[in-house]
């Protein structure tokens, strides 16, 4: 045997493992696309089953799913409508026949009275579809909504209402203490307007 022809006769073992190798990779990162292209979103969950749904972004077939698998045929997004991924969806609800609504909130989920008014419309309204209100995350702007709507709909205290915020994931800051504040000005108001009746 001549010296150094193991060594040729082991490279073409390691090209093919080197490919195998690689087509492992590549069928994983295909499955993780497929994955992240069709499973629920994140932190996806009723508010009320077969009426109100609360998640994270939606992708095209995030909205394919939830149409499908929960009949949801309302979006009422919480991003900016200008960003890629929220024109995506929007064109995405409009092909599959779904009514999309959005109130555009800025990160730290700063709102004004006509922003928390809206919301509860859309919300709220008697004869709407099952309807998915969503944020990036699905943490803080959507837990303002969904907090908004327990407050004014479900008659829950306000401690209950945090709660269920921190159990979501809201990470409490100076920068969304205006959340916060927006939520304990909706309890103050109803409770004014017990009073008053």
């Amino acid at each position: 045997m001549m010296p150094g022809s193991n060594a040729v006769g082991r490279w073409p073992a390691r090209r093919i493992v080197l490919a195998a190798a690689l087509a492992a990779v590549a069928c994983a990162a295909g499955a993780a696309l497929w994955w992240q292209t069709h499973r629920l979103p994140r932190r996806f969950a009723p508010v009320v089953e077969g009426r109100l749904y609360r998640s994270g972004e939606v992708l095209p077939g995030h909205l394919q799913r939830l149409q499908r698998e929960h009949g949801i045929q309302r979006v009422v997004s919480l991003l900016n409508a200008e960003a890629p991924v929220t024109a995506a969806e929007r064109r995405t609800a409009e092909y599959l026949g779904i009514e999309w609504h959005n109130v555009p909130l800025p990160g730290n989920g700063a709102s004004t009275a006509a922003d928390r008014r809206r919301i509860l419309d859309l919300l709220t309204e008697p004869d709407a579809p099952p309807t998915l209100v969503h944020c990036a995350a699905g943490a803080h702007r959507t837990g303002l909504a969904v907090g908004l709507y327990r407050l004014r709909c479900q008659h829950w205290p306000l401690e209950d209402v945090l709660a269920e915020l921190r159990r979501f994931g809201f990470k409490e800051s100076p920068w969304r203490a205006n959340m916060l504040d927006a939520l304990a000005q909706e309890a103050a108001a109803i409770c004014q307007e017990q009073a008053a009746q």
